[in-house]
């Protein structure tokens, strides 16, 4: 059997999740109004607000704004999209998700100890990115520049694996 000589099929150790995908099409929306959604969504929830510019009809430049959310939070954020643009619709779809397995650690830089979000795959490390809210912290607390601190971390991060 020639499946069989093929060998084992590999295991991959990565997440799996559904989520929701809701759009719409934008072109009578003012900047404005749409950094003002995309900030109350991402306060509702949303696990990600993004907005990619595109051709309409009538030649018209719109925006095409997509939130990616829990499915559970769907109908909210649906809601939310309606009431604060000028869309009459939204699409809705799910979509599934590959994600590393993640895992927080610290680095030792020279101005203080900074967290890490790891991405792992069958456990090798693929991924690895200062987290925000440490480097600020920590560059606040140091006096020093939040790019010295990212700078420092990505070193730090290079040297320990």
């Amino acid at each position: 059997d020639a499946a069989a000589s093929a060998g084992p099929k590999p295991f991959n150790d990565w997440q799996t999740d559904t989520i929701a995908v809701l759009e719409t099409n934008l072109d009578d929306c003012t900047a404005e109004i749409l950094g003002h959604c995309v900030q109350q969504a991402l306060d509702a929830g949303a696990l990600d607000v993004f907005h990619t510019p595109i051709q309409m009809k009538k030649n018209r430049p719109g925006v095409l704004l997509t939130i990616l959310s829990v499915t559970s939070d769907a109908d909210k954020l649906t809601e939310l999209l309606l009431r604060e643009t000028s869309a009459f619709g939204v699409r809705r779809y799910t979509a599934e998700r590959r994600k590393l397995q993640r895992e927080m650690a610290e680095v030792k830089t020279p101005y203080g100890r900074v967290a890490v979000k790891l991405g792992k795959l069958n456990g090798k490390v693929l991924q690895a990115a200062p987290e925000f809210e440490s480097c600020k912290a920590v560059a606040a607390e140091a006096r020093v520049s939040l790019k010295q601190v990212y700078d420092a971390a990505h070193l730090a991060i290079q040297s320990s694996h």
